[in-house]
């Protein structure tokens, strides 16, 4: 492989891919993947940039319209609809991502599994279609829920269709943004057409639900690129099973702290419906912010599956140095962000009614810093095949989740299940690490070198922001003055500090920003 395969992926971003000449010739291998970290992660910025978006403008639409119970009940029955979605998807958006990646080089092959882990995926969603359908006719959810179970029930019909997982593993991160670009403009002006009173629940449930198969469907637009026909005799999709089904026990457990949370406030707490509207706002305002923690994630998740396929390991653990750095660039300074302006923002955004929202932002901080930090070790894990480490992780984690949910949901309502799902995330996490200083091979010291830099610099981005924050009333324009200068000091303590990583990337996007300019100047002189 030569002197391509010697250098860090993270410092190949410039290369771009040389040709877009489809797939090789079966047999043919390639030294690298297709597309670059750096072109993947602008793709991917713009897909995580319209996620935080687009809620700006629903969030607080919906939150005053739908109020704190319509919100609530929502998030009731999506809870319970998660659970038959996990079950029909059976891990296969990671897993399938995995496989993808691994035979990137061979088209035969990719199709093969792609209609293999499809024809699974149609059968399993069938069964959980069914289960489903008996709970609702014949159990039975309640006069307020059994509506919207119906409704939001094309949801587990719309994973027959989900194959993100294609193009994440092709590392095609272009067509998910130009989809989810598409989906989400045309989502908020439905909203603010369609959904006007408290009354019109079931139609923003409709909306969710078939915003979901209509997103997945476009992807099926693209496939012949990547996918050839297959005999139906050489299908043997069974054989996936048992690597979904490591992966799926994790993602099951995983979604005990986005899901079942609410489904235990639904059950246990005194008044459930408006417990649920402040921590759904609260759980997603917080995950809005994770998503710039999280943005290289599943880029190196593809990445790091083909480096340890092709025995590039060094290569691949450059990978986890760099993104540790970007996690705690952006980690803490979120963190910073959300212990000062949390009250000040749910004021203006959320409006009256969601008074423990501010609170349960302070407690959710720490999903900002452990999150990122538990997906790396993750997405490791994963690439080397020891999903079982991931699975061990996450199960002491539910476990005592719902052993802290019992308890503290009863008395404390959404705060305890905030207290409880942050004590787990942490445990998680520790889990990982001991588990990944015993695998060896990954040097922790080194993913904490660079720590000292971003602490001080969020240390002063909060104690600035702490003082502005006495001195200036609670209005939108404080949380964006106040905001500014805190970034303002975070980006200048990073320079002072000469922390390389910061300084690399503006210089990088400052240096393609110029280029663009001087090609576009250079054009305007040919044309004259």
């Amino acid at each position: 492989m030569g002197e391509r395969a010697e250098k860090t992926n993270m410092e190949q971003t410039g290369e771009e891919s040389k040709s877009d000449a489809g797939d090789p010739a079966p047999g043919e291998k390639k030294d690298a993947p297709k597309v670059s970290l750096k072109k993947n992660a602008i793709y991917n910025l713009i897909s995580k940039l319209l996620s935080i978006i687009t809620p700006f403008i629903t969030t607080p639409y919906l939150a005053r319209v739908l109020g704190e119970e319509g919100n609530g009940q929502i998030s009731y029955v999506s809870s319970i609809i998660a659970y038959f979605t996990l079950a029909a998807s059976l891990g296969f958006s990671v897993y399938g991502q995995r496989e993808i990646a691994k035979c990137q080089d061979d088209r035969e092959q990719r199709s093969l599994v792609f209609w293999e882990i499809f024809t699974t995926k149609v059968i399993l969603t069938c069964l959980s279609l069914a289960v489903l359908a008996v709970l609702i006719f014949v159990v039975g959810f309640g006069e307020n829920y059994d509506k919207l179970m119906m409704i939001m029930s094309l949801q587990v019909v719309a994973v027959i269709f989900d194959i993100e997982y294609l193009y994440m593993g092709e590392e095609n991160f272009k067509s998910i943004a130009i989809r989810n670009m598409f989906v989400r403009i045309a989502g908020v002006v439905l909203i603010l057409i369609f959904v006007r009173t408290e009354n019109d629940v079931w139609i923003y449930a409709l909306y969710l639900s078939l915003s979901s198969v209509f997103s997945f469907l476009i992807m099926w637009i693209g496939l012949k690129r990547y996918i050839g026909t297959v005999s139906i005799k050489k299908l043997r999709p069974w054989r996936h099973l048992k690597g979904s089904l490591i992966i799926f026990f994790p993602l099951v457990i995983t979604s005990l702290f986005t899901t079942f949370d609410k489904t235990m406030i639904g059950l246990l707490s005194v008044r459930p419906d408006y417990d649920n509207g402040c921590y759904e706002q609260a759980y997603k305002i917080n995950s809005i912010a994770q998503t710039f923690i999280l943005l290289f994630s599943s880029i190196m998740m593809s990445r790091n599956t083909y480096a340890y396929k092709n025995g590039r390991v060094d290569e691949m653990n450059s990978n986890i140095y760099k993104t540790s750095r970007y996690v705690w660039l952006t980690s803490l300074y979120l963190v910073a962000g959300f212990m000062v302006l949390s009250e000040n923002f749910c004021g203006w955004f959320l409006g009256d009614g969601y008074v423990e929202v501010p609170l349960l932002l302070y407690i959710m901080t720490v999903r900002l810093l452990v999150s990122g930090f538990s997906a790396i070790f993750g997405d490791r894990f994963v690439a080397m095949g020891k999903e079982k480490y991931w699975m061990l992780a996450v199960l002491a984690g539910a476990v005592s989740n719902i052993g802290l949910n019992a308890f503290m949901i009863p008395i404390c309502g959404a705060i305890g299940a905030a207290i409880a799902t942050a004590v787990c995330e942490v445990m998680i996490l520790v889990i990982m690490l001991i588990l990944t200083l015993k695998m060896k091979g990954l040097s922790v010291r080194t993913m904490m070198k660079s720590f000292w830099k971003y602490l001080i610099a969020a240390a002063e981005m909060f104690c600035i922001m702490f003082i502005m924050r006495y001195f200036i009333p609670d209005t939108i324009w404080a949380f964006f003055v106040i905001g500014g200068a805190g970034t303002i000091v975070y980006v200048l303590m990073l320079t002072l500090l000469r922390d390389d990583f910061f300084i690399g990337l503006v210089r990088s996007l400052l240096s393609k920003v110029f280029a663009k300019r001087k090609n576009r100047q250079n054009g305007e002189k040919d044309i004259r």
